[in-house]
């Protein structure tokens, strides 16, 4: 009896072990799916105005299509590419830069990895328009010219010190 019930136990650990290695593959799989919804959402509020664009191109850490922002490229793996927000992740070697497409052998020792920006000639970062002219400035006052204020009297009498 004693063997059969050790038999009986191993399965059981067997069988936790596997369950235990589903539920981390699962959480990872959402995790992965939230990061990509919280990517495509801040995309979305920003526009895609706000950020410049690499068409066609994948960040093989979260699998973006396209990569928004800056792109990095390794210099020591051919088409490796990743994008801002994995960058900083990674931390210039002290983080974690995953491989979830998992379409090419990647090392994941940071020592055999060194990115760069990557600046295409058809990359040109768009920044945000401002709605319309700007306002001019009224031209700055000196403390011995009038007051704006039509008092006649000087500046740093009348209304220098009130602000």
């Amino acid at each position: 009896m004693s063997a059969e019930e050790a038999a009986k136990e191993a399965k059981r650990a067997e069988i936790a072990a596997r369950v235990a290695a589903a539920q981390a593959e699962r959480q990872k799989a959402e995790t992965l799916k939230a990061f990509q919804e919280a990517k495509k959402q801040e995309i979305e509020e920003k526009g895609t105005s706000y950020y410049g664009e690499h068409q066609g191109i994948t960040c093989d850490a979260c699998a973006v299509v396209p990569i928004f922002g800056y792109r990095y490229a390794c210099k020591s793996c051919a088409s490796h590419d990743v994008c801002e927000s994995c960058y900083d992740a990674w931390a210039g070697g002290t983080g974690v830069m995953p491989n979830k497409l998992a379409k090419q052998t990647l090392s994941t020792n940071p020592v055999d990895h060194s990115f760069k920006l990557y600046k295409d000639q058809t990359f040109k970062p768009v920044v945000k328009s401002t709605g319309g002219p700007s306002v001019k400035s009224a031209p700055k006052l000196k403390p011995n010219d009038n007051c704006a204020c039509g008092s006649g009297k000087k500046y740093k009498k009348c209304c220098m010190n009130s602000k």
